[in-house]
């Protein structure tokens, strides 16, 4: 009896993986790789998060596509992984697409630099490769976004993806 359930449980659940990545699937709208990534919609949704596993989250939610990059050319999306580093009181969280085990493309790293007279300075610079020489967007935020109060708060850790 025992053995049934599982293998039922186990089938329905390899179906349902099976069937998730099928309605994934990437259709480039142009050969131009940037086009699948936009950088101002990665800003609205880094404004948005709540801290760097949210914002994860958010720009490879299927439901509300921030990204159709499919740079291995695999028919899939790919995962965009968040890694961040902290030097000199600056953030550096690098987006890198996943294109197969141990590989990973860095697309776009947002920059953002410390509390200074509370002023909290976010830049956003697409990858040269990608998105060619000095493609820079410095979002402007009317209300303080919650992702600041993560990176001052006493309880912060450096975000692994």
């Amino acid at each position: 009896m025992f053995k049934k359930m599982f293998s039922v449980v186990a089938l329905f659940l390899v179906s349902t993986m099976l069937w998730s990545q099928r309605s994934i699937t990437v259709e480039a709208k142009s050969y131009d790789v940037s086009d699948n990534l936009d950088l101002e919609a990665v800003a609205i949704a880094f404004g948005k998060a709540n801290n760097l596993e949210e914002f994860e989250k958010m720009i490879n939610d299927p439901q509300n596509p921030i990204s159709n990059l499919d740079l291995n050319r695999d028919g899939y999306v790919d995962f965009l992984r968040v890694v961040e580093v902290v030097e000199r009181g600056e953030h550096l969280i690098l987006l890198q697409a996943v294109l197969d085990k141990d590989i990973y493309q860095d697309v776009a790293t947002i920059i953002v630099e410390g509390k200074t007279n509370n002023n909290v300075k976010v830049t956003i610079v697409g990858d040269e490769y990608i998105y060619g020489r000095n493609y820079v967007i410095q979002p402007v935020y009317v209300i303080q976004p919650p992702i600041y109060t993560y990176f001052w708060s006493p309880y912060y850790r450096v975000y692994y993806s």
